[in-house]
């Protein structure tokens, strides 16, 4: 005989548990693929970081190493407009490869000179460079050679130092 029919009133059933989930996947620790991922993007922050610093310095090197070939080369002359005027160019390719074409390859004459003294002046007070720098390289293509000195009032080593200072400060 079948106990549940002797006995209406009781449920087999009611003895059993309910089922039981497994607890949510927490957040920590990550899988292992996130560890992956972390560590490729640290990688690449740190790699683009340490390639712009060589970058930025490798331009400042090459700068610096371009105006000592300039003052070697204009040692025996003694023409200050040339090395001005060749400082100049030196000074313009540094900031067309530190600031791109679109902010400095419009700026000529005053502009030029006023961008040059913007960049300058912070370092221009600790290392005691004259005011004339700007002047003399925005008026160097241009002004009568027979003027030029005078002119600025510039002697050729306060003119190299200054230059070297500016690559050094933009750089």
């Amino acid at each position: 005989m079948n106990p549940a029919a002797a006995n209406p009133g009781t449920d087999p059933l009611a003895g059993l548990r309910d089922l039981h989930l497994p607890a949510g996947i927490g957040a920590w620790p990550p899988a292992p693929g996130w560890w992956l991922m972390a560590a490729l993007v640290v990688g690449l922050a740190v790699g683009s970081v340490l390639w712009f610093r060589h970058r930025r310095r490798s331009l400042r090197v090459h700068a610096l190493r371009e105006l000592d070939g300039l003052v070697l080369r204009r040692t025996g002359d003694h023409d200050l407009q040339a090395l001005a005027t060749d400082i100049g160019e030196l000074l313009r390719r540094v900031a067309l490869a530190r600031f791109g074409a679109r902010r400095v390859a419009p700026l000529h004459g005053s502009s030029w000179q006023s961008f040059i003294e913007e960049h300058h002046r912070t370092r221009r007070r600790a290392a005691g460079n004259d005011p004339d720098f700007a002047h003399a390289l925005a008026a160097a293509p241009y002004a009568p050679a027979s003027r030029f000195r005078d002119a600025i009032g510039l002697e050729r080593s306060a003119l190299v130092d200054a230059a070297r200072t500016w690559i050094r400060g933009i750089v």
